[in-house]
């Protein structure tokens, strides 16, 4: 009898140990299966394009976004890190400031939030804050609705813009602007003087025929100084303000750019180098001036904000 139990305890042991087996078998094959299939970002370079495929391998609506992001001239396509799509997670900022969005801001400043209610998912709205708001988050590798950034006024386009011909009636319009309205009617043109370009004349005369208080026949110029609330504004202050005296970045800036130039001078900067985050600004630069020879040396943005 005792070599009986003895043979049903070891076939109970062995029966065990086969199933502890199995398990770590299972889990290793499901481990495995996972680093197979999980998607990785992928970028061109020479183009500036970025692809994430990040959470978008079966489920619907995946993750698979293209953005700007000019980086080195080769021809080149690389697998890139993880950290390229995140997930915010408790103790990041972006995580404060998503969660911010999502439960305090959009149900007291909505129209901040185009496209999204108090439904949303913390992915749309961390994407949101993502696209309308520059590396103020990272994209998240959630699967999300939100694919562009969807706030009107926060991007200018250039879509509808034309530089005024010569022989065109606001090519005259501006010309008299310059050379007699300036002088007669200084009040006409604030924050324009005699030296001020003929972009930013016909800009003034575009912008007071939409205000509908004038009557001109200007398009508007094919470029635009920034203004608060855009995009293009956020970033030109940050390289104003704090990129340019940080050192592990400021190198990034061709030595004509100082923290005593002005702010269109950074605009100029951040359109040669980004031309998707910022227009060309109508008042003359520098920088502008020398694009030819300007000594730019343009981060990838993903090292450099």
């Amino acid at each position: 009898r005792l070599c009986n139990q003895f043979g049903v305890r070891k076939k109970h042991h062995d029966l065990r140990a086969m199933a502890h087996r199995l398990v770590v078998l299972l889990l290793m094959f499901a481990i495995g299966f996972v680093a197979l299939w999980r998607p990785s970002p992928l970028r061109t370079r020479r183009f500036g394009r970025f692809l994430s495929a990040a959470g978008a391998s079966i489920e619907s609506g995946g993750n698979v976004q293209s953005w700007s992001s000019p980086g080195t001239a080769q021809i080149q396509q690389e697998l890139l890190n993880d950290d390229h799509c995140h997930d915010a997670v408790p103790g990041e900022a972006c995580y404060n400031d998503t969660t911010w969005a999502k439960d305090y801001g959009i149900n007291t400043r909505p129209q901040w939030y185009p496209g999204l209610t108090n439904e949303s998912s913390f992915a749309d709205f961390q994407a949101h804050l993502h696209y309308c708001y520059w590396n103020r988050c990272p994209l998240p590798c959630a699967s999300t609705s939100q694919h562009k950034c969807e706030m009107v006024g926060r991007f200018w386009s250039s879509e509808n813009c034309q530089d005024a011909a010569e022989g065109s009636k606001c090519h005259e319009q501006v010309t008299w602007a310059m050379e007699h309205g300036i002088h007669q009617h200084p009040e006409w043109y604030p924050s324009l003087t005699e030296h001020s370009s003929f972009r930013e004349f016909q800009a003034r005369l575009f912008q007071g025929q939409q205000t509908s208080s004038e009557k001109n026949d200007c398009h508007e110029p094919c470029c635009h100084d920034t203004l608060p609330s855009e995009s293009c504004h956020d970033d030109t202050y940050w390289a104003m303000m704090y990129g340019i005296n940080i050192p592990e970045v400021s190198n990034a800036y061709p030595p004509s750019l100082t923290n005593q130039s002005d702010f269109s001078e950074f605009q100029a900067y951040l359109h040669l180098c980004y031309p998707g985050r910022c227009p060309e600004p109508c008042t003359p630069t520098e920088i502008m001036a020398s694009a030819g020879d300007a000594g730019l040396d343009c981060q990838d943005t993903h090292n450099f904000v």
